[in-house]
């Protein structure tokens, strides 16, 4: 076991967890942000192929996009409900009526939230306007803290009629964060700063739930490179400004289908935070966690040598 753990590219607790049956979520009403693409669409495809009777809505700006995740889900006939939510994270005033449509969707219920759209940054903060910082809390952290908000008075209903029934069965949220979030990285500034923030928040949260007799189940997925658009669709100096370009540890990182894999064994065993990363970055994660000066020197550069490699190829474009 010991050597499986080793050879992971999951911390080890997460190393050593058993996937969940089929029949783990049954019934169970999944809301999924993010879901057009990434690891959200693989999420949804997932629980479709591997779990039987799902729920889900699934939740991005891209309806068009959300209707083909839909009909490739109803596509692997394991009896998934499936109810699409358009929303943009980025309109923190509309987010409590959008949880409020969410829940009626099917019989006034939400067993588990996966918080996981969200925007990446690709510009160091001297580069930056002050309105990417706004922005990014906004979509990466203050959405989920606002679709929490807006549901916790209803999970407080499900958790008392449950323990009425003798059930222990808890709401469970997943939250996206990032290996930033643990260890924060140059030219991800803000980036970084959210993801902080989502961890800080959550864990507190946690334990606030414990303490008034509402429990909770928090998952933070501490995520490395997977490969998705996320480098692509990252931002730079403002807002409007999207990379565009290619990251190779993106281009190189995990399979999405792995990392959902993972995160739904994780938050099944009511696991409270899983890292899951490319080995490389893992190492840097247990090396932050005992000896963190030397983790932040090399991290710096690292990402300084890829920062020039960037800055080169951007100057060659333009001449071109």
């Amino acid at each position: 076991k010991l050597f499986i753990a080793l050879k992971s590219q999951v911390d080890f607790t997460a190393a050593l967890t058993s996937p969940p049956p089929r029949t783990a979520f049954s019934n169970k009403v999944f809301w999924i942000t993010g879901a057009s693409s990434g690891i959200g669409r693989a999420l949804a495809l997932h629980l479709c192929s591997n779990h039987d009777n799902t729920n889900l809505i699934l939740s991005s700006r891209r309806e068009k996009a959300l209707q083909e995740v839909a009909s490739e889900c109803e596509e692997k006939g394991s009896g998934a409900q499936i109810k699409i939510l358009p929303l943009d994270l980025a309109d923190i005033g509309a987010l409590k009526s959008k949880a409020e449509t969410a829940i009626a969707l099917f019989d006034g219920r939400i067993d588990i939230l996966v918080n996981n759209g969200g925007v990446s940054t690709r510009a160091m903060a001297r580069d930056s306007t002050f309105e990417v910082h706004p922005f990014v809390m906004n979509v990466d952290f203050l959405s989920y803290v606002a679709l929490t908000k807006a549901l916790l008075p209803t999970w407080e209903l499900q958790i008392s009629a449950n323990n009425k029934a003798g059930l222990k069965t808890r709401p469970i949220i997943i939250n996206t964060s990032s290996f930033v979030g643990r260890l924060a990285a140059p030219v991800r500034t803000i980036y970084s700063g959210a993801k902080h923030a989502i961890m800080g928040w959550y864990d507190a949260f946690r334990l606030e739930q414990m303490i008034v007799g509402y429990p909770i189940d928090v998952l933070n997925v501490v995520l490395g490179s997977a490969r998705t658009n996320v480098a692509k669709n990252g931002i730079t100096e403002s807002p409007d400004k999207k990379f565009g370009g290619k990251d190779d540890n993106i281009e190189n990182g995990l399979e999405p289908a792995f990392v959902v894999e993972r995160i739904l064994a994780s938050a099944y065993a009511g696991q409270d935070e899983l890292w899951i990363a490319p080995r490389k970055e893992l190492f840097l994660l247990y090396l932050n966690q005992y000896i963190p000066i030397t983790a932040k020197k090399i991290l710096g550069k690292a990402v300084a040598k890829q920062y020039a490699v960037q800055n080169e190829k951007t100057g060659e474009e333009k001449e071109l």
